[in-house]
């Protein structure tokens, strides 16, 4: 039976940078890494995909996120995967929401205070 997952995320036209910040989150909590350009494999099949965190996993070798046409997918044979595909994917929202919103704040020069929890980030934004 495959396990093969093809999931769409709810952000379009990505910032390339902060969506790498909050895939490197992801993968810092995975204790993996962030790489590019890399061939995602489960069980019977494979998707070249622009972003990946490479992970031994039994049906497949990592999370894969691939944009096509403004659109982030996701692919992962996720059987037995450390998070299911929409598990990911909500964490991936969750983080790229919440790094975008620091980097606005940044931007309008306010103070942020970026706090990582295991229910996930916490923003503080200061004037």
């Amino acid at each position: 039976m495959s396990h093969w997952t093809q999931c769409r995320v709810d952000i379009k036209n990505p910032n390339i940078e902060v969506l790498k910040n909050a895939l490197s989150v992801i993968a810092k909590e995975l204790n993996s890494k962030v790489v590019e350009n890399f061939l995602v494999e489960g069980w019977g099949a494979s998707r070249r995909c622009t972003f990946a965190i490479p992970l031994n996993l039994p049906y497949g070798n990592g999370y894969g996120v691939l944009i096509e046409n403004g659109q982030i997918k996701i692919y992962v044979d996720d059987h037995g995967a450390p998070l299911s595909s929409e598990e990911f994917a909500q964490k991936l929202t969750q983080y790229y929401v919440a790094l975008a919103v620091a980097e606005i704040a940044k931007k309008n020069n306010r103070s942020i205070k970026i706090q990582q929890t295991p229910n996930g980030i916490i923003i503080d934004v200061f004037r």
